[in-house]
């Protein structure tokens, strides 16, 4: 089974829960008609979630890190962002002429038994260009269809347990121990992000990490979707193939597919990057003061310092300058306020990496450049039909092509293309860096920074097309919206048929892998912490951790049965249990067993499985002393079994019921 229904229900509850927040938004805060669910979720993903990261960091750094604590904190803010500043100078006021009135309105409404429907009915003040609905099945559409082609890698997926994996699972689970840096040089936001995943959707650490590649590609299919919505004329056409290029073409995206799964600080810094480009080149659409924009960019360029350092030194630099001349005339002075919001975050993040390698006697250099290479990528694309220097050209060439386009379009129609304009030019700012071979600009993470503009030119590029003939397009009426399911239809059966050849010559990995964490995940889901022990290799030490004791092969082969023998001896003798508790076994113990013949093949459990034969042998032994032992995990490759020490006294359902 290589998707686990934790990943699944995770997903579903993140869903509800953003659903319901909008709900909540669109009734009672923002009851404009332009504010869809697409708007909503990008501006308040670029406003709080921005400040999320920052309330993680500071928690964790006062050692007060945890679901609770940072929930609370978010809300606050999100009050006094909803109440604002000036009311809360005068409470009472504020009081008297909005808290009153909402309360009276709400009862009177409830006392006149208020039709239950108009609870879930939005006012229309005015008539919207589109249906706010229409975009959000398009959102919905494009998040499912994500996360089907991601899901379908997980065959393929060779990043779940590979000793990377491993490393940064650790790390998730050391936010919990109120450890960020903990002596390394390493930038490691975007693992925080992981960890509060976890806690937000009540899935367990290593579920969290297998599913935030695919949150990563969700998000930034979303965003793709948008960007090309915000600079371009096209809503529709041009917007859904962009996010369709980079949720399921693979044959021309430079990620390698064995990795698609593991999560990339690139992307999740352009997750907040991408909203804070199309800010900075259309800063009337976030209607704020200069002083808002200034803390929004601080905070956001903050954060994207604490995910990877990367984006924020060598991805954004290239497009602050571009946006210099490029960002709308109308707003003013607003594009120096975010170029200074954008250098104050570098000289805070840097100065705060000085200081903690000062305390950690780490070297600044030799931190700054370790995080400027990609120590956990790959730069070998085995999917790709061309060459990926050759694709590039492509790229180059059609982007050309399109800004002949939009200067023809700006010069004789007087349209307004600064934004597309500067999206063009930036990304081929990035091809020349990727000539320089600079020591400092790593190709990997470079190439993943490509992996996510390439969809974005190529919008960019087929709205400059669909432009020339929009009299044409125009005249389809309601018909657009047929033509787009269309497109999606044929986009998405056209990638799964021509792309299925390229997919059969891969490898798939090996599925003992998958096996594993499918058996640790029901374990988590059926058994009461630290009322179990775990019977495996060293390797999977980790995924013991906060939850259950741990005991390798070598101990349970040479000391259990021994231990075994010296608890049940003296079980019911109290001042025994009291003098020697270090004697006491655990309720139950859960044992994994590795099929000898199919793990031969495996590189990393074949001396497990050579291990069956004794480890069967020690059940047959303990089973013949009186103990009960069970079947609890049965698959190909791997099998657990129970060993009840305490009946009913480890198992969540037994303890409840």
């Amino acid at each position: 089974m290589p998707l686990t229904s934790s990943i699944l229900w995770g997903f579903i509850r993140l869903c509800f829960m953003l659903l319901f927040i909008y709900y909540l938004n669109r009734k009672f805060v923002n009851t404009s008609g332009s504010n869809n669910f697409l708007e909503f979720l990008v501006w308040q993903w670029f406003r709080y979630g921005t400040i999320m990261g920052v309330v993680i960091f500071a928690t964790v750094q006062l050692n007060i890190y945890s679901l609770v604590n940072c929930v609370i904190i978010l809300i606050m803010i999100i009050a006094i962002d909803y109440i604002g500043l000036k009311n809360l100078r005068h409470p009472i006021t504020y009081y008297n002429n909005v808290v009153r009135n909402n309360v009276s309105l709400v009862l009177q409404r409830i006392e006149i038994s208020y039709p239950k429907t108009a609870w879930f009915k939005f006012k229309k003040k005015k008539k919207s260009k589109e249906s706010g609905l229409y975009v959000l099945l398009l959102v919905i559409v494009l998040s499912i269809i994500t996360f089907a082609s991601r899901v379908y890698f997980f065959k393929y997926d060779s990043y779940s347990l590979s000793p990377v994996w491993i490393a940064d699972l650790e790390t998730v689970i050391g936010f919990d121990l109120q450890n960020w840096f903990a002596g390394e040089s390493t930038v490691v936001g975007d693992l925080a992000y992981v960890n509060f995943y976890g806690k937000i959707a009540n899935v367990t650490p290593e579920i969290a990490l297998q599913s935030i590649g695919i949150l990563e590609s969700i998000l930034i299919g979303v965003l793709m979707f948008w960007v090309v919505r915000k600079v371009t004329q096209s809503k529709n056409i041009a917007p859904v193939i962009a996010a369709l290029t980079f949720t399921v073409v693979y044959t021309l995206s430079p990620v390698n597919i064995y990795y698609v799964l593991q999560n990339r600080p690139v992307f999740l810094a352009l997750t907040f990057g991408l909203p804070v480009m199309v800010y900075y080149l259309k800063p009337g659409v976030l209607k704020m003061s200069k002083w808002q924009f200034f803390f929004s960019f601080l905070v956001a360029f903050f954060v994207i310092g604490l995910i990877d350092l990367f984006t924020l030194t060598i991805l954004f630099p290239p497009f602050m300058l571009v946006g210099i001349f490029f960002a709308k005339k109308k707003s003013g002075n607003f594009k120096w306020v975010g170029l200074l919001s954008y250098l104050m975050s570098v000289v805070c993040i840097i100065g705060m990496y000085t200081l903690f390698g000062m305390y950690f006697q780490t070297d600044l250099k030799m931190f700054l450049h370790s995080n400027l290479l990609a120590v956990s990528s790959y730069t070998y694309i085995p999917q790709l039909v061309v060459e990926l220097d050759t694709l590039l050209l492509y790229y180059r060439i059609a982007s050309a092509g399109a800004l002949l386009l939009l200067l023809a379009f700006a010069i004789f129609k007087k349209e307004d293309c600064r934004a597309a304009l500067a999206f063009l030019i930036y990304f081929n700012l990035l091809l020349v860096l990727r000539s320089m071979n600079n020591s400092w600009i790593d190709d990997d993470l470079l190439t993943q920074g490509l992996a996510v503009f390439m969809p974005i030119v190529a919008g960019i590029c087929l709205a400059s097309v669909i432009r020339v003939f929009m009299p044409l397009y125009a005249r389809l009426g309601k018909i657009r919206i047929a033509f787009v399911a269309v497109v999606l239809v044929c986009g998405v059966s056209a990638a799964a048929f021509y792309q299925q050849t390229n997919f059969d010559k891969l490898t798939e990995s090996d599925p003992a892998q998958r096996e594993v964490l499918e058996a640790y995940d029901n374990i988590t889901r059926n058994y009461f912490p630290y009322s179990y022990a775990v019977v495996n290799n060293n390797m999977t030490q980790t995924l013991s951790t906060n939850k259950h004791f741990f005991m390798n092969y070598s101990d349970f082969i040479y000391d259990y049965p021994q231990q075994d023998s010296v608890y049940f001896k003296n079980i019911n003798n109290p001042k025994f249990v009291k003098q020697h508790p270090d004697e006491i076994i655990p309720k139950s113990v859960l044992v994994f067993v590795f099929d000898e013949e199919k793990a031969a093949d495996s590189e990393v459990y074949a001396e497990n499985g050579e291990l069956k034969p004794i480890l069967m042998d020690q059940l047959a032994l303990l089973k013949k002393r009186g103990r009960k032992v069970e079947l609890f995990y049965d698959n190909d490759h791997v099998k657990v079994y129970e060993i009840v020490n305490e009946p009913k006294s480890s198992r969540t359902s037994d303890l409840i019921f």
